[in-house]
Formats: structure tokens, sequence, C-alpha cells
């Protein structure tokens, strides 16, 4: 304690360096637990994002599996189409529990001076199709009538029973419901009847993909290896592969923001390097006298050495403490860099990735104080008293 309390008081002496010293370890500690917390939390979202969709694959057409990804998680429009004469072959094969087209497309509204995001579905299969959804008011029954996201439906001020009108087809639609906010990409699209969809987008026997669930998800490589076989011009796509190429398109965004990370750690351990051995410069006279008086050359290292562990403890929790605080802001930025994010908070607080980040930005503090709690052990107390 009295090691403790001496390093404390040392520190004191040179506020100044020793809060920017701290300030620089802390950035780069927030920064590292601000992205580890990211990661963690981008590979849940789209575990859950994908859970939701209720199927275990997708019958797309041939040579587009990442347009697919990003029709399922991003709203993307794909510009091939599949024959529907595919959906009963689907239907068709063994073990299959139901399959259902999709028809997604943009529609411009000139009135209003925008295009909207349009997912023809089948509305009686909404429950198998989308399982977490709740919706305020009632699915859609005709032809004319509609879901709405809730991020669209608020941006325009729609309530179940409003009408939305489309000059350059014809069209005035009935919003039956509204689907409460998901925190997905489902909150920014009009949901229509599939039918309608074809006749909206002039494709009669079109399709922009068939989803797919199965009876039984163990023998998932089997049902798709055998539909593969059977149906030729096809290309099928499971969920989890959809995973894996969303997880790839963003793994060069976050290396770059890791390797962002851990460069501010090597600095700021250099920063304490050089905070500590000033500080042993500074005070060469006072080692001296220490060892003069009976401190022995361990007493001196240990020290230093608690003064760099207390300066990098405290920058550390300092960076903990800015990371939980600014988790919106540093979540806001990222998702402006990376391709593609999931719904939901990504950054949230985790005890484990905290300890652990902690841990290895105070290793490297402790590291960077050995050089000059040794330099300072090595000092003569005759030679530095003579000065």
């Amino acid at each position: 304690m009295v090691f403790l309390r001496l390093a404390f008081t040392n520190l004191a002496r040179h506020k100044t360096r020793s809060v920017l010293t701290m300030l620089g370890i802390a950035v780069s500690a927030a920064v590292l637990l601000s992205i580890l917390s990211f990661n963690k939390g981008f590979h849940k979202g789209l575990e859950r994002e994908l859970q939701r969709t209720g199927l275990h694959f997708m019958v797309v057409p041939s040579g587009c599996p990442h347009e697919v990804a990003s029709l399922v998680l991003h709203g993307s429009v794909i510009p091939k189409f599949l024959d529907l004469s595919v959906l009963e072959k689907v239907k068709a094969a063994d073990d299959i529990e139901f399959a259902s087209p999709l028809l997604v497309s943009q529609l411009p509204n000139p009135e209003e001076g925008r295009v909207d995001l349009v997912y023809g579905m089948e509305m009686q299969k909404i429950g198998l199709l989308k399982p977490s959804w709740e919706i305020d008011g009632k699915i859609p029954e005709g032809e004319n009538e509609v879901l709405m996201g809730s991020e669209v439906a608020s941006h325009r001020g729609i309530k179940p029973g409003s009408t939305i009108s489309y000059p350059n087809i014809s069209r005035t639609f009935t919003v039956t419901g509204i689907v409460k906010k998901t925190g997905s990409q489902d909150d920014a699209f009009i949901y229509i009847p599939f039918v309608t969809a074809q006749a909206v987008f002039k494709k009669p026997s079109g399709a922009t993909a068939i989803g797919v669930r199965v009876k039984d998800p163990a023998l998932l490589t089997k049902i798709t290896d055998a539909l593969s076989e059977k149906v030729p011009g096809i290309q099928i796509v499971t969920m989890n592969q959809v995973m894996n190429s969303i997880a790839n398109l963003a793994a060069s965004a976050k290396a770059l923001s890791l390797s962002m990370a851990f460069v501010a750690i090597i600095v700021s351990g250099f920063g304490v390097m050089n905070s500590m051995l000033m500080a042993v410069f500074e005070r060469t006279q006072e080692i001296g006298m220490m060892r003069a008086i009976g401190a022995s050359r361990p007493d001196i290292f240990r020290i230093i050495l608690k003064e760099a562990a207390l300066l990098t403890m405290t920058g550390s929790l300092t960076g903990l403490f800015l990371s939980v605080t600014g988790s919106g802001l540093i979540e806001a930025f990222v998702r402006k860099v990376m391709p593609y994010v999931p719904g939901g908070n990504m950054v949230s607080f985790d005890a484990g990735i905290a300890l652990l980040s902690i841990a290895f930005i105070s290793f490297i503090g402790i590291l960077s104080g050995l050089y000059p709690a040794w330099k300072a052990s090595r000092i003569s107390p005759i030679e530095a008293i003579r000065g």
C-alpha cells in the first residue's frame, strides 16, 4: 500500500501529462471495446434477422446468391426472375413444409416524389414467412389491400384504414394494417398480395425468389441436393449461406476497424513509456536519495511499474465509461462505414468483452512501463546525488 500511495502521489505531481496519457489510453480502450461489442452484436443481429424470416432456404435464379442476401436482409431489387413453373416442382419435392413465391420491386410515386419499396407475398402465409411480426390492424384479404412497414407508415403519417394512390398504375390501395417496428429492413417496405405485385410489375408468371421451409431441418442438405438435380436453372441459397455472404461482405470493414484499434493501443502504450521515462529523468536525484536511505532496486522498480499500472487501469476504466455512454454515436458511425448492418442495437455492454479489453490494454500498459522501471532501478545513488 505504501508503494501504491507513493505511485499515486508521483502521478499527481504532473497532472497535465498524466491526464493526457490517460486520455490516450481511454480513447484506445473505448475504440477496442466498441468494435468488439459491435462485432458480437453484428453476428447476433444477423442470426436474429434470418430467424425472423421463418425460411430454411430460398430458390433463386442461377448466379445471384449475394443479391439474394440483399433481398432477404437489405431490401435490394433482384434483376432476374424465376418462372412460376418452378414453384410447383418445389412444392412437389419430398419433405417440403411450404413454398411461397416472393416478388420484390420498386414502385414510383410521382405525386409524392418518392419511390416505394414493394414486397409481393402470399398474405395467407405471413404467419409462416414472418413469424415474429406483430400487426396493428389486420392482414390484407383483397387484391387492393396492403400492409405497411412501421418506418414508411410513420414517415407518411399513415394509419390502418388510410389509402395510398399510384396514378401511374391507376390503383388505390387501402392500408389494412401496420407492421409494428421490427428494427430491421422490414420496416421500410410496403407489402402487397403476390398476385397484385404480378399485375403491377407485369410479371404474370414470374417471381423474384421462392421461400421454402422444410419439415425436418436435419434433412436440409439432402433436400436441397435433390432439388438442385431435379430442377435445372435454379440456385438454392440456405439461410446459413446468406449469413456467411453478408458476414464476408462486412469482414474487410471489421478487419480495418480492428487494425485501427490495435494501432491506437500500441500508440497509447508508447505514450505510457514516454511519460514514465520523462518522470524517471526528472526524478533522478529523488530516486537516488531513496536508494541512499535504504530503498532497494526492486522497490524502485515496483514504484515505477505501479505508476504505469495506475495510469493504464485508470485510462482503461475511463475508456469503458466512454464506450458505454457513447455507444449510440459509435454505432451510428460504424453503420455508415459498414456495407450492411442488421437492425437493432449492435453495441451493448458485455462484461466478458469489457474485462478482456481492459486486461489486454492493461497488459500493454504494464509492458510499456517495464523499461522505465528497469531504467529507474539502475540509477546509482551516489551519481544521482552528485547530479
